[in-house]
């Protein structure tokens, strides 16, 4: 093995000669005996290793094919993610697994926007910019069934006030008497509301757009307010997850694609 004139120097100042190791790749140096690894003093680096991060589905495809390994591809459905060890090898000539590409799909802003008003609950000035913010995404429908427009859900919301009803029952009989006092708050003009809204969007970039439906209710305590809930969320995530293995899959048809995550 040839040695440069670092190397040669990096020698000198541990005062002592040093013996070889690795094959030449490192030398054994000092009354401690450290290891010093030669490979920064060589022209080139002893294998390739690096580590691909993207948020690009496109891009990750890209990067694997390029290499044109014949290593596997792991897709964890649940985290939208994929990953390929590129220089893993195989069983009787395993590899370092120092060479990795790794796609973590993103979230798009609408659909973050939706899976946060899952399960919230929003009082009317907050329901209006949620109508406001997303509106271009948004279809309504009340609870016949019947579409409404959005310039008049906004104003519904906006309008939107409660009646406080109160039934009072009296009977009296020869030797006793019973008054039962019913109260109940219901919001006024219910109809004008709408009882699902359709988000119409993509979930994550590179997939396709879909529609997705969320219910909303009405809250009279401590004011008007709505709740709104996902419909049929899980079933929808399973196919999101089914469509983005099928995309990694069908984008790289020359590697062994397998649903799962490995740690090297």
């Amino acid at each position: 093995m040839s040695l440069t004139k670092e190397a040669l120097q990096h020698i000198e100042a541990s005062h002592k000669t040093g013996t070889e190791a690795a094959e030449g790749h490192a030398l054994i140096v000092g009354d401690n005996f450290k290891l010093v690894d030669m490979e920064k003093y060589q022209d080139q680096r002893r294998r390739f290793r690096g580590q691909f991060r993207t948020k690009g589905l496109k891009d990750f495809i890209s990067y694997v094919a390029g290499r044109k390994s014949e290593a596997p591809v792991f897709i964890d459905r649940d985290a939208m993610a994929a990953c390929s060890y590129l220089d893993i090898g195989i069983p009787e000539r395993p590899g370092h697994c120092d060479h990795s590409a790794t796609l973590n799909l993103p979230k798009t802003p609408e659909f973050t926007a939706y899976l946060h008003a899952d399960g919230s609950t929003f009082d009317q000035e907050e329901m209006v910019e949620l109508v406001e913010d997303w509106g271009h995404l948004l279809e309504f429908e009340n609870s016949k069934g019947e579409p409404l427009e959005r310039t008049k859900v906004i104003h519904a919301f906006r309008k939107v006030s409660l009646e406080d009803l109160t039934n009072i029952e009296s009977e009296k009989q020869e030797h006793s008497s019973r008054v039962g006092v019913m109260n109940s708050v219901t919001v006024k003009n219910a109809e004008r509301l709408p009882a699902v809204i359709y988000w119409k969007l993509t979930p994550y970039e590179g997939l396709t757009e879909r529609t997705l439906a969320m219910r909303v209710s009405s809250k009279t305590k401590g004011g008007p307010s709505f709740g709104l809930r996902a419909i049929a969320l899980d079933a929808a995530k399973e196919e999101i997850a089914a469509e983005f293995a099928a995309l990694v899959t069908d984008g790289l048809p020359e590697s062994e694609c397998l649903l799962g995550t490995f740690q090297p």
